[in-house]
């Protein structure tokens, strides 16, 4: 789920702009999550630096994985991934092949509505400072009834329908030039890979159409950071809360993320920095990733 997170992280950070990147930018985050979906419970803590240099973009996370089991069990790894996007031409072939699978096993035919969820948008009136930076606090908030079946995040079929609730409570703050260049980038790396557009629409289809716990968190995380992209801005700060029912409780935290951005750049970066480091050679199964 690493890569899952991370790419969570920068999305709750990020709203895209359709603007062509230009110049040099780089910032850096730290990302918290406690996830119960599995097994146990597990806990990412990350360092992410993320840079953008012309049409390139270059992420970088460390930190430390932490898995407590059912039976009280504790075992921490450290972690540490680069990843230089460059080509994507894989990874939406990729994307298309498992999207055309899901949609033929789950009989979705294309000419099915998107799915939607009313999104509560609470404007609260709190300007708060993160690291020197205003912003203001938005809540957004929204809730599902789905009868999910056994699998991940749930053991056993339900018989009736489960309530499922997500909460986004955002700190934004205006467009800042130096993360201009890395949202442009990074809209125009989601559009390249069949992430965003009619690519997502499917995907969003297809979690709607699955009744694990999994796939609702998958739906209704996307649909809201749909709806924080529609705000603008940045998140300097954010909390994502997902709770549902969970280990014999009605309505249990199953996965929590705490983010913040803590250093903002912008000037002339390292080009060396965003070609592969000695030693290492790319993954031909990956759209760029690579990790030592």
């Amino acid at each position: 789920m690493c890569r899952g997170v991370l790419l969570a992280g920068l999305g709750a950070a990020l709203a895209l702009s359709p603007s062509i990147a230009r110049a040099d930018a780089t910032y850096e985050m730290t990302l918290r999550t406690t996830d119960t979906l599995v097994g146990g419970t597990v806990e990412l803590e990350q360092r992410i630096v993320v840079g953008v240099k012309g049409g390139r973009l270059r992420q970088e996370a460390t930190g430390v994985r932490a898995v407590v089991t059912r039976r009280g069990a504790r075992y921490e790894k450290p972690g540490h991934r680069l990843t230089l996007e460059e080509t994507f031409a894989d990874a939406r072939q990729q994307r298309e092949t498992q999207l055309a699978a899901a949609e033929k096993a789950l009989g979705i035919a294309s000419r099915e509505a998107t799915p939607s969820l009313p999104v509560s948008v609470d404007r609260t009136g709190e300007r708060l400072s993160v690291h020197g930076r205003e912003c203001e606090r938005v809540v957004l908030r929204s809730t599902r009834e789905v009868v999910v079946v056994g699998g991940r995040g749930a053991s056993r079929t339900e018989t009736g329908p489960s309530r499922f609730v997500m909460t986004f409570d955002l700190c934004l703050a205006p467009h800042m030039a130096p993360l201009a260049e890395a949202q442009a980038l990074e809209a125009r790396i989601a559009d390249l890979t069949g992430a965003r557009g009619a690519p997502q629409d499917r995907e969003l289809r297809v979690f709607a159409r699955r009744r694990d716990v999994f796939a609702v968190f998958e739906l209704m995380h996307r649909l809201l950071e749909r709806e924080q992209n529609r705000l603008g801005g940045v998140a300097l700060r954010w909390e994502r809360v997902f709770s549902g029912p969970g280990r014999d409780e009605p309505q249990a935290t199953l996965v929590r993320q705490r983010g913040e951005i803590t250093r903002i750049e912008g000037g002339s970066l390292d080009a060396s920095a965003f070609e592969l480091p000695s030693g290492l050679t790319r993954d031909p199964r990956s759209a760029g990733g690579e990790k030592p």
